[in-house]
């Protein structure tokens, strides 16, 4: 593959609702190389659809849940671009110039890392940046943590945080772009369970996350950003 070439990879778990918005979307952008797919042990037919794009895309399938780490991971081991993107696979309104934001500041080597993040309104700084599933870096920053990595699930993303110098990174707005709600994919007891399961994995990944130095400073650069100094 040519030089900075790109893959994209997307975690899958039970997705069926929307998963084809994402695949269409990204069967439409030129600007990427390749497109995996890392279906999580779904239970619904998320599965069948992505067969219904072999040729275009890449599907890695895990027989049981092994947690979004471990799909990342995979897909990171399984990719041939320099450079990859991580996407969640609940997006709306994806197109070719979000991929476009999420790569620019690493084609120039500019950061190492980038963060980017739905932008809904004019606040300048949300926490939820920090766990937003949609990033790219480059291939061979991550292969050093690739075991680590497997070991995490819905903490994957502060431990991405906590690789990096906050130099290193940088927070993009993704304007138009947004995830799905989970009361718009599950009926309320499932949204309960979920956001339970996801805060217990958030917070048994603390130690490796957001008690790291770097990824304090990532949070102080990044508050420093918006809030006028005295």
């Amino acid at each position: 593959m040519k030089q900075n070439s790109i893959s994209v990879v997307v975690p899958i778990y039970n997705e069926e609702k929307h998963l084809e918005e994402i695949l269409n979307s990204l069967c439409s952008c030129t600007n990427i190389d390749e497109i995996i797919c890392v279906d999580d042990g779904s239970q619904d037919r998320s599965l069948e659809i992505l067969h219904a794009y072999s040729g275009r895309i890449r599907t890695i399938n895990f027989q049981t849940n092994r947690g979004k780490g471990s799909a990342i991971a995979a897909g990171i081991k399984a990719a041939n671009g320099d450079v990859v993107i991580f996407l969640d696979a609940d997006l709306l309104n994806l197109d070719h110039k979000h991929i476009d934001t999420l790569v620019e500041p690493l084609l120039t080597r500019r950061r190492r890392a980038v963060v980017g993040y739905c932008k809904s309104s004019d606040i300048h700084f949300k926490l939820g940046e920090f766990i937003s599933g949609q990033r790219a870096y480059y291939k061979k920053d991550l292969l050093p943590y690739l075991d680590e990595m497997e070991g995490m699930r819905y903490g994957i993303e502060m431990y991405l945080n906590s690789l990096f110098h906050p130099s290193d990174v940088e927070f993009i707005p993704l304007t138009n772009l947004r995830s799905v709600y989970k009361f718009e994919k599950y009926d309320s007891r499932a949204v309960a369970h979920q956001y339970l399961v996801e805060g217990k994995e958030i917070f048994q990944a603390l130690p490796k996350t957001i008690f790291t130095e770097r990824f304090i400073g990532i949070l102080v650069s990044r508050m420093k950003d918006f809030l006028p100094l005295v």
